[in-house]
């Protein structure tokens, strides 16, 4: 009786009337999801290089503007109508009623539970089987993801509800507001979420606006719905700035278009390189790029595994040719668009530098090795959805299979993580409250995680979870045109040798500042010098040691 209520309740939440593909594809949904949010509690911090910095950095727009911050004499944030701000107002939302570590952890799980309910609710609208979206819960935990650009990562699944709601739009018989309304404020939300993947994502919209094969004036109504981030990307554009760059030229296409070039022209060994074999090594890479997570390599055996599945559905799409469409599903929409959103993809992962360090973007290029995984499902052939009964069944396996298999590794590989970073929370529990803290991370490697300088963050948590008016660490990436802070420029500097050079430390100038010291892994030589005398330690855990000014 409770489980017939509990499925009538689901059953009036999604839709009061199912049909039997959205139905299988929603109990799928069901029963991988726990393997995909179980890896979030089995860790207390979850690993992202950049992530510390940006939970430290909303731990400043917090403080902002309050009298006695910490940050106050340093650095100001600046929120506003600008990508990331998505992921700072959810941190701040979250953070009113729990912890800022918990509030990510909530980020997060909405972000895991998204991903494949978007990709199917994009790949319904196009008419096609909505099975192939459950390959999006392995997809959720990626490169970007594992490398704390968490705003890349929130974006994806946010580019397809926009590309859902858009298709909506131009394929139904009458145009509603509310739905031209959803459409609006999903594209502002993607503008909101991160810079380059809204880009794309205009992209994508176009190529389904000019492939959609309807009316003029409906696709005119389309494109309308796009104005509103299109007006917030061209207000931000336009009052932005980079730092050291008084003339704007960076904002120029001129200049974006020669350091790209230029930073492409380095990966290929200034063009020595032939492009073909070029190709040949991103393609080599793919594996190594989408999953990107763990030091034993299963994260690429799950990225060959997930790519067999893919060609697999492919395959069967093709042979779904010969059976006879259900009157229910229609024919399938946006053939081609689907495929020259999935071309965009690849060109960019293909075209793009890996590092463009002129605007301050690293690990460029592999972040769209993910995208073009997730745009992949919409070439599975829309015939797919025409296995019916016991077939439909069986399609639905190997999805729930792979999923299933890899969700464990993921708990597991979470698991080691949290023990790997157990000595830190020891420490770190230690530490009391209200003070300011540096991290000197002589040894920035994981044993769990294959992401360069894994460990090097860890101490910008302190504020995160040492919560309190007068708790404050360095931030790093403020004054990035992206990133909602400015710095100040202060009579006395800040005293920083900055997160990634510890070895320019000053402990004389150092000691006048801080009042706690993060240190993993020192080098032989007292770190302190002449110093010395003048801390001590206040925990000591693994490879990490906490100093307290006397």
């Amino acid at each position: 009786m409770r489980v017939a209520l509990a499925w009538s309740r689901l059953t009036y939440w999604f839709g009061k009337e199912l049909d039997p593909e959205r139905r299988l594809f929603w109990i799928a949904y069901l029963a991988l999801l726990p393997f995909y949010l179980a890896p979030l509690f089995v860790t207390p911090f979850l690993p992202g290089l950049d992530l510390p910095f940006h939970l430290s950095m909303a731990d400043m727009l917090a403080k902002n503007g309050r009298e006695g911050s910490p940050y106050g004499p340093f650095y100001v944030g600046t929120p506003g109508l600008a990508p990331y701000a998505a992921h700072y107002l959810a941190l701040w939302l979250f953070s009113r009623v729990m912890p800022l570590v918990a509030a990510h952890k909530v980020v997060i799980a909405l972000y895991v539970a998204g991903m494949p309910a978007a990709a199917g609710s994009l790949l319904g609208a196009c008419r096609r089987s909505r099975i192939p979206a459950l390959l999006a819960f392995p997809l959720a935990y990626n490169l970007t993801l594992h490398y704390g650009f968490v705003s890349f990562a929130i974006s994806i699944p946010v580019l397809l509800w926009m590309l859902a709601a858009l298709t909506k739009i131009l394929v139904s018989d009458r145009l509603s507001a509310r739905g031209w309304l959803v459409t609006a404020a999903v594209a502002v939300l993607s503008f909101l979420c991160h810079l380059q993947n809204f880009l794309y994502s205009l992209c994508a919209a176009l190529a389904f606006v000019a492939f959609s094969g309807v009316s003029w004036k409906r696709r005119l109504q389309a494109l309308a719905a796009l104005l509103p981030a299109v007006g917030s990307l061209t207000w931000w554009h336009l009052h932005a700035r980079f730092v050291g760059d008084p003339t704007g030229q960076k904002k120029t296409l001129a200049f974006a278009w020669n350091a790209l070039k230029a930073a492409r022209l380095q990966d290929m060994d200034y063009g020595t390189r032939p492009i073909l074999k070029d190709i040949k090594y991103r393609i080599d890479d793919l594996p190594a790029h989408v999953l990107r997570g763990f030091t034993d390599l299963v994260d690429e055996k799950a990225c060959r595994a997930l790519f067999v599945v893919i060609a697999a559905y492919i395959l069967l799409g093709l042979l779904g040719l010969v059976v006879a469409f259900e009157p229910s599903a229609g024919r399938p929409r946006m053939r081609v668009a689907g495929w020259v959103a999935f071309g965009g993809a690849l060109l960019a992962y293909f075209g793009l530098p890996h590092h463009l360090q002129a605007f301050e973007l690293m690990t460029f290029s592999p972040r769209f090795a993910v995208l073009a995984a997730v745009m992949v499902l919409l070439v599975v052939p829309g015939s797919l959805i025409n296995f019916t009964g016991a077939a439909r069944v069986l399609l639905v396996l190997p999805a729930v299979a792979l999923g299933a298999l890899y969700g464990k590794e993921l708990i597991h590989h979470y698991r080691l993580y949290g023990q790997e970073v157990a000595d830190f929370q020891a420490v770190l529990e230690k530490t009391p409250p209200g003070g300011k803290a540096l991290g000197l991370v002589y040894d920035r490697q994981s044993r769990v995680m294959r992401i360069e300088s894994a460990l090097l963050g860890l101490p910008n948590l302190y504020p995160a979870v040492k919560s309190a008016p007068g708790s404050m660490i360095p931030l790093s990436y403020c004054g990035m045109r992206h990133i909602p802070c400015r710095r100040k420029e202060p009579l006395v500097a800040l005293p920083d040798p900055g997160a990634w050079q510890p070895n320019l430390f000053r402990p004389e100038d150092a000691l006048r500042f801080f009042d706690y010291f993060f240190v993993r892994s020192p080098p032989p030589r007292p770190i302190f010098g002449a110093f010395t005398n003048r801390v001590e330690v206040l925990a000591r855990q693994g490879t990490w040691i906490v100093y307290r000014k006397k």
